[in-house]
């Protein structure tokens, strides 16, 4: 007897399936709402009971059509994917299964929806598309960099011989310019090889400030736009540990990006901005491999550029997509991976006619 005091109820089953449960009358009014429903809804089980189910899904009538087919014909989905609206916070990606409910006497009297949180799995699936597209790199990656380093070699040895041949030392400024960038440049296809074969990290105690100062500085030497750069660095930050090279290509080609976004705004009344800013995150941390707890320091690169679309947004770190004409593809995914070796991230965020606001966190050991 005393076991039975602890036997679950039905109801206490449904609430604690990992799944959302419906279930409506075949007049469509919910009769079960469960607790996982609730969560991925962001809906009050209270407000759902006895209401027609339109009236709670106003932006997903596709789930009452679902259900009062099931219901009314019979017909019942598997797994069907699709997209459902939430209260509060972005549109989850679902699954649904749906099944026809009968009564005692074997007659149809309405229909059950469980709902699957699929964004995990999307999740996972983004990620392996852009691992598989990674690969891809690879597979051309010791063709081109046999293309690019060859006249790359060219180039940087006829700038060395102009250099001692030049007796006016301000031009021996430019051939310093095109020595230094071939290096650059020879550094990012090496890059691309890294994707498949990565090697180690030269970190180093580093100063941010200095990396952000020498990427605006080499992106200013030729340029006459308009545009204006603020500095918000904060004068306490410390320095990290990193690799000079690495992060400096990075936010070159951060700003760099900054830099054309503001260049092409339509908008021109529009002040054109780059801001650059420091400051150390104090109000959470993040557990690494190698470290068990760590504050970060963020550095924000924002524009007042047209923005970047929403579709847009999460498919700029995969290999080839490019919005630019003569683009590659291949920056931010370049960007991504280094941070990411870095045991860092990055958030972008971007609205229509507002600009972009990229921020990169970068662990501080303490």
């Amino acid at each position: 007897m005393a076991g039975s005091k602890n036997k679950p109820t039905l109801e206490n089953i449904l609430d604690n399936l990992g799944d959302g449960l419906i279930c409506v009358d075949s007049s469509m009014k919910i009769i079960v709402f469960n607790q996982t429903a609730e969560r991925l809804v962001e809906v009050s089980q209270l407000k759902t009971i006895g209401r027609d189910l339109k009236e709670i899904f106003k932006r997903d009538l596709w789930l009452h059509e679902m259900l009062k087919q099931t219901s009314s014909q019979g017909v019942c989905y598997d797994e069907y994917e699709e997209t459902l609206s939430r209260r509060l916070s972005e549109p989850l990606p679902v699954g649904i299964t749906t099944s026809r409910v009968f009564d005692e006497k074997g007659e149809p009297c309405g229909a059950v929806a469980l709902i699957k949180d699929l964004s995990g799995i999307r999740s996972l699936e983004v990620e392996t598309l852009r691992k598989e597209r990674l690969a891809l790199i690879g597979s051309f990656a010791a063709k081109l960099a046999h293309e690019i380093k060859n006249p790359l070699g060219g180039i940087k040895g006829s700038a060395q011989l102009l250099e001692r041949k030049l007796s006016e030392v301000s031009l021996k400024d430019y051939t310093n310019v095109i020595i230094k960038e071939a290096d650059r440049l020879n550094l990012i296809v090496s890059e691309i090889l890294d994707f498949t074969q990565p090697r180690l990290l030269k970190k180093e105690s580093i100063n941010i400030h200095r990396i952000l100062d020498e990427a605006t500085t080499l992106l200013t030497l030729n340029k006459d736009h308009g545009s204006k750069v603020k500095k918000e660095y904060d004068p306490s930050l410390p320095e990290i540990n990193g690799d000079y090279d690495r992060l400096k290509q990075v936010f070159l080609n951060l700003i760099k990006n900054a830099y054309e976004a503001v260049i092409i705004n339509k908008q021109e009344s529009k002040e054109k901005t780059i801001t650059l800013s420091t400051r150390i995150v104090t109000d959470f941390h993040l557990s690494l491999e190698d470290s068990p707890e760590a504050k970060f320091v963020v550095v924000e690169v924002s524009d007042t550029g047209d923005g970047i679309p929403k579709k847009n947004i999460e498919k700029i770190f995969t290999p080839f997509f490019t919005t630019k004409a003569q683009g590659s593809g291949l920056g931010m995914t370049i960007t991504f991976e280094i941070i990411k070796r870095h045991g860092g991230f990055i958030k972008v965020e971007s609205e229509p006619d507002l600009g972009t606001n990229i921020r990169v966190y970068l662990p501080l050991r303490t």
